[in-house]
């Protein structure tokens, strides 16, 4: 893949002057021989480019693939966009197309849209070659023990596939993500993830009657949609934590009465 072109048209395109955008990172001679494509710099040093350019690694592969997302990013938006229109029909396609690409190219995360599609086709009883949420469940979980150090990617999956999974194995994996985000602390994207994260976990412990871990996952949600200004999931956050307590109490009520009752008898 040669990026040296593309960085030069952008370069051109704001005015900037080789000297200028080499200036601390490489020599003008050897920024001229990258845009000619005579030349390839270390990362390191691509990076701090398009830092100079205010320019995002992801940005420039699209403006390099002609203004197109690639394949996977492209499947993906095609099957949200079916679900979130309810076209079953399309659904499926897409998630055949994803199972295809990953047998042509062994690409994980094709299979993981493959079955993100057919879990979404389950969820609405349309039911097609995976039967079960289960079956999902159980080929998502040894992906996650399986990797040793957890980035954004992984974050997400969990995230996109809580719907399988149980309260336990949800507070289980949602427990390695509360100590994995640590060093995604200073990474504002990674805040936004982890909400939305905490607060489907919590949501999953809700609806199994697990109070306790349902307001522990709430507990650390809240805060992230304050520093992520996400008024929208704060106000929703906020209304399950006050439900949670409620449930919580009325547990913690009848339990008491029920002691009672017990000794009075």
């Amino acid at each position: 893949m040669i990026l040296g072109p593309m960085i030069k048209r952008i370069r051109t395109s704001k005015g900037i002057k080789q000297s200028i955008l080499a200036d601390g990172i490489m020599s003008r001679s050897n920024l001229s021989r990258f845009e000619g494509g005579k030349y390839y710099p270390g990362y390191d040093k691509l990076i701090l480019l398009l830092d100079k350019l205010e320019m995002s690694l992801d940005e420039l592969l699209f403006l390099h693939y002609g203004y197109a997302q690639p394949v996977k990013r492209t499947l993906h938006l095609n099957l949200v966009e079916a679900a979130n229109r309810y076209e079953f029909d399309k659904v499926q396609a897409f998630s055949y197309e994803c199972r295809a690409m990953y047998e042509q190219t062994r690409t994980e995360a094709f299979y993981h849209l493959y079955l993100l599609g057919q879990g979404f086709l389950l969820q609405h009883r349309r039911e097609d070659e995976i039967k079960r949420l289960s079956e999902i469940a159980e080929q998502i979980k040894p992906y996650l023990l399986g990797v040793d150090i957890w980035h954004l990617y992984e974050f997400k999956l969990l995230n996109n596939f809580m719907f399988t999974l149980d309260s336990a194995d949800a507070v289980f994996f949602g427990l390695r993500a509360v100590k994995e985000f640590d060093k995604y602390h200073d990474f504002a994207e990674a805040r936004t993830i982890q909400q939305h994260l905490m607060q489907n976990i919590s949501r999953v412990c809700l609806n199994e009657r697990n109070y306790e871990q349902s307001l522990f996952f709430l507990q650390k949600a809240l805060p992230l949609a304050d520093k992520t200004n996400l008024l929208y999931d704060k106000i929703i956050t906020l209304v399950y934590y006050e439900i949670t307590r409620l449930c919580l109490k009325q547990k913690l009520h009848g339990s008491v009465s029920s002691r009672r009752t017990v000794r009075r008898n």
